[in-house]
Parts: structure tokens; sequence; C-alpha cells
């Protein structure tokens, strides 16, 4: 009975993972296409991420308390601690509800980009012609799918590479605003609308993330947030 909920815990969380996945892709193929048609399925299936959520929340919920109660059945006392880190149950059903939360927000940032970009206020070819937001699109689909499969994979092989594209995705995003605030003739409307879009594809990257982040704690113990910002302010003192 417990090791079935922890099953269906996982199964639900990689369903999640890959269907936020399936949403992403969607995404720059409405984009790269100009199919607003495709923008709008994006947002109409944001419902079956949102019911997953609910699912992955009492799920874990439940596998929690089973894991608080009967650790001993389970056998977690008797072994390595190297070993409880990653097979510990308790530590799994606590990094999903995080990595459900983070997974939910990425699936919203998508959504949001769709129906936005599905107004068609934004000129064709923007997101397959133009750099930097073709580049953009491309950055945070590779996010999103290192974040989906080192989840699926219960790794943090992608960490460093992760936070590499991550720092680009965001150079990349200050350079889109740059552009389209100084271009001639940019309409208020469009220029809302796109920079509505960076926004929402820099969530994504930080989402992804922090996807990762969590599978780094739940492999090893250790939490790495906001390490980087850390050393800086020790840099100044």
């Amino acid at each position: 009975m417990i090791i079935s909920k922890f099953y269906y815990l996982r199964k639900n969380l990689y369903s999640m993972a890959e269907m936020v996945l399936e949403q992403a892709l969607l995404l720059s193929d409405a984009l790269e296409e100009d199919n607003y048609e495709l923008a709008s399925k994006i947002v109409e299936k944001d419902d079956f991420i949102d019911e997953l959520e609910k699912e992955n929340d009492n799920l874990s919920q439940n596998a929690i308390l089973e894991a608080i109660t009967n650790r001993n059945i389970l056998g977690m006392g008797e072994v390595d601690s190297d070993i409880v880190l990653k097979k510990d149950p308790l530590r799994f059903a606590l990094s999903a509800i995080r990595i459900t939360r983070n997974m939910e927000r990425m699936g919203d940032q998508v959504v949001n980009c769709a129906e936005v970009f599905r107004y068609g206020t934004i000129r064709k070819g923007l997101f397959k012609q133009e750099a930097p937001m073709t580049l953009i699109l491309s950055r945070v689909t590779t996010l999103v799918g290192m974040a989906v499969e080192s989840l699926v994979e219960e790794k943090e092989r992608f960490m460093g590479s992760v936070n590499t594209l991550e720092e680009e995705l965001n150079e990349l995003c200050n350079e889109a605003f740059r552009k389209y605030r100084e271009l001639p003739g940019m309409d208020k409307i469009e220029f809302a609308d796109i920079y509505r879009i960076i926004l929402a594809m820099e969530r994504m990257g930080d989402y992804a993330v922090n996807v990762a982040e969590e599978l780094v704690r739940l492999n090893t113990g250790k939490d790495i947030r906001h390490l980087e910002h850390i050393a800086l302010r020790k840099s100044y003192d």
C-alpha cells in the first residue's frame, strides 16, 4: 500500500512534467509558425496540468504521512545515510511538492505566452527570423527539456548546463527588451505583448533552474539555492 502510493506519486509527477514539456514544444511550434489556432489549444490544455497538480499535492501529503509513520517498515533506519538521501520516500515526497509547484508555474508561463500570442498583435516571423527572440525561444525550450529529463531520471546531471543557459537566457531577454523598446515605429500594443512574452519566458527559465536545484537537494541533501548570491555578497565584505 505504501509503495503503491509512492509509485502513483512518481507516475503523476512524471506525467505532469512530460505534459509541461509537450506544451513548451507546442508553444515553440506555434510561435515559429505563427499558428494562432495551436496557441489557443495550448491555453485550453492548461486545465489538465492544474488537475495533475491537485492530484500530486494530495498524493504527496498522504505519502508524507505514511513515510513518517512507516519508516521502520520500509527499513530506512537500517541503511547508510548516503543511500537514505536518494531512497528515503519522505525526502522524495517533500521534493515532489516543490517540484510540482515549479512545474505548474512553468506550465502557466507557457500558457501566458500562448494567450498573448493568439491575439495576433505581434508581427509575423518574429520567432523564426528575428534575433534575439529566436534564441530566447530556443534556450527556453532546451531548459524545459533539461528540467523534465533530469526529473524523470531523478538526477542532477544538467545542473551546470541549466545555470549557464539560464544566465544566457536572462541576457537575451534584456537584449530583446532594449531592442524593441528602442525600435522606431514600434506599436505600443505590440511592444506590451512582446514584453509580456519575454517576461514569461524568463520565468520559465527560472522555474527550470528551481527544478534542477531541487533534484540536487533530493540526490545529495545539499541546498544550493542562492549560493551564487551569497558568494557575491561575501566577496564585497
